[in-house]
């Protein structure tokens, strides 16, 4: 259950928890690392952090005390496609709560020498993500997938980027995009709905929308590796293919095909890959999912001695079942899989507060899960098999590896689907 409410041009989502002491508030703007300009790569990023340095009413230090000093949880994102700023907290407190997030996003005071100081703070995540070798495998991951493009790109920038970011440039793309037709609004809990959208209409000025320029990928097709040489432990590698978009009809499909693949103990990969040989400690898939793109991805880490034995059996899977029906048991499994885990989610305020604001930014409406549960029951067999052969061929593949391996990983991925 949800209301929608405009309020000065803002969407305002609400859905009410009876009989819970804890509320979830989140402002969601719908502008991302994706929409920026090239001159300030990274900004909607180090923007996110310099709005928890202080507002007008509030120093960095009452932000944190009012919320996480009352018993509540503050934090912010940077997507692609959005940056966010959300809290938990008990009901009780959910006027300080609201007044606070409202004050950083409508009047942070972006000082000059705060920007100096989280500038270092920007810098070392980056440095950090780097030096990490499963992110940075997924970084390189993204360059090939959308090579040329904001997507491949990396949500905080490069070193060069964030270092000639100034005060200017950040004050600026907060004024162009920190505007009510761009925020969305999303509450739950046992809260007054009236009451949030008293103070909303009473602090949100109204604002002309934003141009924004969102240019589509190109497709993508062939076969891409990169490799990064590191004296590592653990090889990583990123194996991914183009797969649907957020609006696509088949974005069900697609979460199926990741709960059998990869998104659990009991599935396919984890299975094949660590129970049965075993090769790594963890294996696991997911689903990226844009407006107008997405991917599906594949994750292992793995003493480099095994990888010809992993990617052999990664890969024969992937034919497996892009060649093969899936039983009707095992689909009914990952249905479960899938509705019980948003379920769970949705049955906790900070859940449905995330569900309602990811639905409209994606779609510019709030699909109740039942509706989207009776969507899933009704996918087939055949439907995954159909997806599954669209997604997972050698001209539609994207191979990232960081570790300690010799060159010639795209010859020995060549090799391996000859065989299988």
């Amino acid at each position: 259950m949800h209301e929608i409410i405009k309020v000065n041009q803002a969407t305002f989502i609400f859905s009410p928890f009876k009989g819970v002491e804890t509320a979830s508030l989140g402002i969601f703007i719908c502008n991302g690392a994706r929409h920026e300009h090239q001159d300030i790569k990274g900004g909607a990023h180090f923007l996110e952090h310099l709005l928890f340095k202080g507002s007008k009413k509030y120093s960095c230090k009452n932000i944190k005390q009012e919320i996480e000093g009352r018993g509540g949880s503050l934090n912010g994102f940077t997507s692609q496609e959005a940056t966010g700023y959300y809290a938990y907290f008990l009901k009780k407190n959910m006027l300080g709560a609201l007044d606070i997030l409202l004050d950083m996003v409508l009047n942070p005071l972006i000082k000059t020498a705060d920007v100096e100081k989280e500038r270092k703070v920007v810098l070392e995540e980056i440095k950090m993500y780097n030096d990490l070798p499963g992110p940075r495998a997924a970084m390189l991951l993204d360059r090939l997938l959308w090579p040329g493009h904001p997507l491949g790109e990396e949500i905080a920038g490069s070193f060069s980027s964030v270092v000639a970011i100034t005060a200017k440039d950040l004050r600026r793309f907060k004024d162009d995009f920190y505007v009510a037709p761009q925020m969305i609004i999303s509450a739950a809990g046992d809260i007054s709905a009236r009451t949030v959208k008293k103070i909303l209409s009473a602090s949100l000025p109204k604002a002309s929308t934003p141009q924004k320029v969102t240019n589509p990928p190109a497709d993508l097709r062939g076969l891409y590796v990169y490799q990064e040489r590191k004296a590592l432990e653990q090889v990583h590698i990123c194996i991914s293919f183009r797969a649907p978009s957020y609006l696509s009809k088949d974005r069900l499909v697609s979460e199926l095909i990741n709960v059998i693949l990869g998104a659990n103990m009991s599935s396919r990969l984890f299975e094949e890959v660590r129970e049965k040989r075993p090769l790594c400690y963890d294996i696991s898939t997911e689903v990226k999912k844009y407006s107008d793109s997405g991917a599906f991805v594949v994750h292992i880490g793995l003493d480099k001695s095994k990888v010809d034995e992993a990617l052999f059996t990664i890969l024969k899977e992937l034919k497996k079942i892009s060649s093969r029906m899936v039983t009707a048991d095992e689909l009914s499994r990952a249905k479960d899989f899938f509705t019980g885990q948003v379920t769970m989610g949705l049955e906790r305020p900070q859940g449905k507060m995330f569900y309602n604001a990811e639905m409209f930014l994606q779609l510019q409406k709030v699909e109740d899960f039942p509706h989207i549960k009776k969507e899933l029951m009704a996918i087939d067999e055949k439907e995954v098999l159909k997806l599954a052969r669209q997604i997972f061929t050698l001209d539609n593949m994207c191979v990232s590896c960081v570790g300690d391996v010799e060159d010639g990983l795209e010859n020995k991925i060549r090799e391996i689907c000859k065989k299988i």
